[in-house]
């Protein structure tokens, strides 16, 4: 599959053959390896349980899908028209970084009060997991005082994948862009020491 080579399981399921793709041995870790002490049975309060419920019923909505459709489909289908047509594309600014921790009562809250903003207003509220698109911000130039972009930078995810691969980093497919970046850049510095 997308010129790689996957290891799989097959199994048979309601009369059909299911293929379920799986992790490389070195892409594995054990929790209990990584994780000094993992938590136990954590017992939710009723006012959690409250909110939770709140949550999901302000976010509930009827399941119509002909409202959903490939926006990455269509942003491809986008890219190559502009192509043929000879216009020039310019690569998108990566997503801004996460600032810290977040209370998890808090966004929940935030959460709630969101949900139920749209329907006050009589907007569509957002179904879970699906973002609002936003408008795209002005192309960020580089000034003199910034310093260059490394050669990592420049390339993208899967570009950064197989470079992580040829190189055996560990753990590879459940990291991010920035932190295959990370990854390598330590492997080049730990190999030129």
């Amino acid at each position: 599959m997308r010129q790689h080579e996957y290891l799989v399981a097959v199994k048979a399921e309601n009369d059909l053959l299911t293929c379920h793709t799986l992790h490389w041995d070195d892409e594995t870790r054990d929790p209990h390896k990584e994780i000094d002490s993992l938590p136990g049975k954590a017992k939710a309060s009723q006012k959690e349980l409250a909110m939770a419920r709140q949550l999901m019923d302000a976010l509930a909505m009827e399941w119509k899908p002909e409202e959903f459709h490939d926006t990455f489909q269509e942003k491809v289908a986008a890219l190559i028209t502009a192509k043929q047509a000879g216009e020039t594309v310019e690569k998108a600014e990566p997503p801004a970084k996460a600032t810290g921790a977040v209370d998890l009562m808090e966004a929940l809250r935030a959460s709630v009060g969101k949900a139920k903003s749209p329907k006050a207003s009589g907007e569509k509220a957002a179904a879970p997991g699906v973002k609002q698109a936003k408008k795209a911000a002005p192309a960020k130039k580089r000034t003199h005082a910034e310093p260059k972009k490394t050669e990592l930078e420049g390339l993208t995810k899967a570009e950064l994948y197989e470079k992580a691969t040829a190189a055996g980093i560990p753990g590879r497919s459940t990291m991010s862009r920035d932190e295959l970046q990370k990854a390598l850049t330590r492997d080049r510095t730990r190999q030129k020491a």
